[in-house]
Formats: structure tokens, sequence, C-alpha cells
């Protein structure tokens, strides 16, 4: 009876070890002998199971603070170098901007340079004429204008069109500037190299004034290309043909008008008239390059203003 009670009403000290999370050491007393071994076993695997689970805890505390560390750090690492590829960035782009800037000043230095090569050119002969009105000057003007002439034929013959993203849309073969920059720049060279000491300068003096003179209409010939109004070769075509008209035209006045104006000189008034019915012609072509230059004027100013 005794045990059947203990068996269906515990006792009060069976009822506290019950609810109570001891140790199996505390149990002991409850179980059989037989189990005496299987208990000290688990009371001393319990009594070791508090130091490895701080041994356990404590490393996972440890490396989980390490890892917090590292992320930190990586973090700090991408920010820097995202910063610091963003400040380059930032440098290369200004950098940029900056050779931009002055690839755009000089481009309209030298667009100022070209647009106003024809205006400078035609008044230096002008005032050349005006000054020195001799047989030489008019014949040289004259052959300007019929060069021009020519490479105005010539361009609508062959009718060649200008580079893509050309201001103009106008046949480009030959270029009328390199054409006229070209006769006149070697009309002045090769003038310097039949009289040495024109104007009584030095000969030395000459020649450097007729390589400077070629040199400046070549570079002016360039910057059509530069500048993209012309192909290479339309600028040589045009170079070309203003180069051999000045040779021709300068050698067959040197041979035959002046000994012709020579033996009569009343045939000279016949050479007036026709230089000024060029000049004319001339002028009709400035008026369209006044036009041109203010339309191209207004149309950039529009651009600028939008």
């Amino acid at each position: 009876m005794l045990l059947l009670r203990v068996g269906v009403h515990p006792t009060p000290q069976e009822h506290h070890y019950r609810n109570t999370p001891a140790s199996s050491s505390s149990l002991s007393c409850l179980r059989p002998a037989s189990s005496s071994s299987s208990s000290s076993s688990s009371s001393s695997s319990s009594s070791s199971t508090p130091s490895s689970s701080s041994s356990v805890v404590f490393p996972e505390r440890r490396n989980r603070f390490i890892q917090k560390r590292r992320r930190g750090h990586r973090r700090a690492v991408s920010s820097s170098s995202s910063s610091s590829f963003g400040g380059s960035v930032v440098a290369a782009a200004s950098e940029s901007r900056e050779r931009r800037d002055e690839m755009m000043s000089s481009n309209v230095f030298l667009e100022c340079l070209n647009e106003s090569t024809k205006f400078v050119v035609s008044a230096t002969a002008m005032l050349f004429l005006l000054f020195h009105p001799t047989v030489e000057t008019c014949w040289c003007l004259l052959g300007s204008i019929v060069n021009s002439v020519n490479g105005k034929l010539l361009k609508r013959v062959l009718n060649h069109s200008r580079p893509n993203g050309a201001k103009k849309v106008d046949p480009g073969m030959p270029s009328s500037h390199a054409t006229s920059l070209s006769y006149l720049s070697w009309y002045a060279a090769l003038a310097f190299a039949f009289e040495p000491n024109a104007f009584g300068l030095a000969t030395h003096v000459t020649r450097a004034f007729a390589i400077s003179v070629v040199s400046l209409g070549a570079f002016l010939a360039y910057l059509r290309v530069k500048l993209g109004f012309h192909t290479w070769p339309q600028v040589l075509v045009g170079y070309g043909l203003g180069s051999s008209t000045a040779s021709l035209w300068i050698v067959f006045g040197k041979s035959y008008l002046l000994r012709h104006l020579a033996r009569r000189p009343e045939d000279l008034k016949n050479l007036h008239a026709c230089l000024v019915v060029a000049i004319g012609l001339f002028a009709l072509s400035t008026i369209t390059w006044v036009k041109e230059l203010v339309a191209s004027y207004a149309s950039k100013r529009k651009t600028s203003t939008e």
C-alpha cells in the first residue's frame, strides 16, 4: 500500500525533484542502484556541460564580433575606394571639360582667322594696287581673278561634295580658299625670285619674306581641312591649281606681256579695262561673302540664345 501510494501520489519531496530543473545527480536518489554507473556518467556529463557551453558561447560571441568588425572594415574600404573612384571620375570629367573648353576656344580663334582671311587678302591686294599701280601689279591681280573663275568653273564641273558635317553644301572640289591663297603666295614668292632686290630690300630679306608668304598660304589652306570645310584631296587640288596658275601667269607676263607693252604702250589701257571688269566681278563676290558672314553670325547667335 505504501508503494502504491508513493507511485500514485508522490510525496512533496518527489514532487519537488520532478518540477525543479536539477542535474541528474540530484535525482540519483530516486533511481535504482543498477543504474548507478549510468547516473554517474550522466552526472559527469552534466557537470561538464556548463563548462562546454561556456566554452562554446564565448567563442561564438567573439566570432560574431570579429565578423562585425570585418564587415565594418570592408564597408569603410569600399566607401573609401568608391569615394576615391568618384573623386578620380570628377577630376577626369573636369580635366576633359577644360580640354574641351580649350579646344573650343582654339577652334573659335581658327574660325575667325579663316573667315577673315579672304577679306584681309582682298583688302591687301586693293591697297597694293592703289599705292603701287604698276603693270606687274595689274597683271597679278588680273591673274588672281582669272584663277578664281577657273576654280569656280572646275568646282561646278566636278561637283564633288564636301565632307560630312560641313557648314556649306556647295561643291568642294577644288577648294576656293586654297586656290586663291596658293596663287597669291606663289606669285609673290616667284616675283621676289625674279627680282631679289625689289623695293630696295636685301636678298636675304626678300627670300625670308617669300618663304613666310608661302608658309602662311599653306597654313591657311590647311585650316579648310582642320575646320571641316574641305577634304585633303579638295585642298590639294586647289593648292595645285593656284600654284600652277601663278607660275604660268608670271612667266607669261615676264616673257611676253612686258615686251609687248614696251613695243605698244597704247595697249596698256586694254589691261586696265580688263582689270576694272575683273574688280567689278570680284566686288559681287565680296557682297556674297558679307551676306554669308552675316547669316552665319545670326545663326550662331540664335543657337547660343536657345
